[in-house]
């Protein structure tokens, strides 16, 4: 009970100040943003139990930082009254939501692992056998070395796997959407109004910040889409190749849609459709073209976001 009382009072604390950053312009109002979505993970992290900034989970707190920039970004899209209040309380519902999932007592508590006795057996819930390593040891009374073998525990989990990943991926895409419509809130001309000249404002370094807010967008999102089927500590590589793969695809999306001056929500759409895309590429658990459901899968989708591109280029 305590953590959802938690949850609920940073969900409204995050929410209630970044729906302020609807009444600052320009600089202010990202740096403003950055201010919100640090706020919420440390405050997501210190849920979890670890008060030390470099000590918390990365993966808990990520979704929660993408969840208060989306409020930030969209409340700058909104009218003061009604529409801000409406933000308000949907960004609080959802980042209490989110910050419920991702500091469950279930998802925070760390697995017993195997403990090493005196006379050398494991004990404990997973009795698997240690990996051996081996390294030099010195030995003074020779001058020489002496490979010592020593038993090791490896795959420590940093967090138990997720017992909700469903609930973790829907919440991924959805707050990856409501992300990418927000960047059009922070950066002047990123959401393009049918028949606006606001395409004609985005220069060359609003399109590098367009590409950029997008691609770290994507990559934070990755990040915690690869830790449900890499949740160990020494998978970090993993998530941290992860981030960059979807930051990487997401940003060259942002720059090509963004140059084609595709009409208001069509970007952040298919922008979410790309991410979907490489999530369901990354977790096949055989190679792409060996498997036939998942082709035709990726095909129907390819036809429709070309479906989507077509569209929206005729609606401008």
């Amino acid at each position: 009970m305590q953590k959802r009382d938690g949850a609920r009072e940073l969900g409204l604390a995050v929410a209630f100040v970044a729906v302020l950053v609807h009444f600052i312009d320009g600089v202010p109002a990202v740096a403003a943003t950055v201010l919100v979505v640090a706020a919420a993970a440390l405050g997501v992290g210190s849920l979890t139990g670890e008060s030390r900034p470099w000590r918390m989970p990365a993966t808990q707190v990520a979704l929660p930082a993408v969840a208060a920039f989306a409020i930030a970004g969209i409340a700058r899209l909104s009218g003061p009254e009604p529409w801000l209040v409406v933000v308000f309380a949907a960004g609080w519902a959802v980042l209490t939501w989110v910050a419920r999932l991702e500091t469950a007592p279930e998802v925070i508590t760390p697995r017993a692992g195997p403990v090493l006795s005196p006379t050398g057996s494991l004990s404990g819930e997973d009795a698997t056998p240690p990996a051996v390593r081996v390294r030099p040891k010195h030995r003074a009374e020779f001058d020489l070395a002496q490979l010592v073998a020593e038993p090791v525990v490896i795959n420590t989990l940093e967090v138990p796997p997720h017992p909700r990943p469903l609930a973790v991926r829907s919440m991924a895409l959805g707050l990856a959407f409501a992300a990418f419509v927000a960047v059009g809130g922070l950066l002047p001309g990123g959401l393009v109004g049918a028949g606006s000249a606001d395409a004609a404002n985005l220069s060359s370094g609003g399109l590098a910040a367009f590409a950029a807010f997008n691609a770290t967008i994507g990559g934070v999102v990755g990040y915690r889409l690869a830790g449900l089927l890499s949740p160990h500590r020494f998978d970090r590589i993993v998530r941290v190749v992860a981030f960059f793969q979807y930051a990487v695809l997401v940003g060259l999306a942002a720059t090509i849609l963004r140059s084609m001056v595709l009409p208001r929500l069509y970007i952040p759409a298919l922008l979410t459709l790309l991410v979907y895309v490489i999530t369901v590429v990354r977790e096949s658990e055989e190679k792409v073209t060996l498997n036939p459901r998942l082709l035709k899968e990726l095909a129907v989708l390819v036809l429709a976001g070309v479906a989507t591109i077509v569209w929206g280029v005729m609606s401008r």
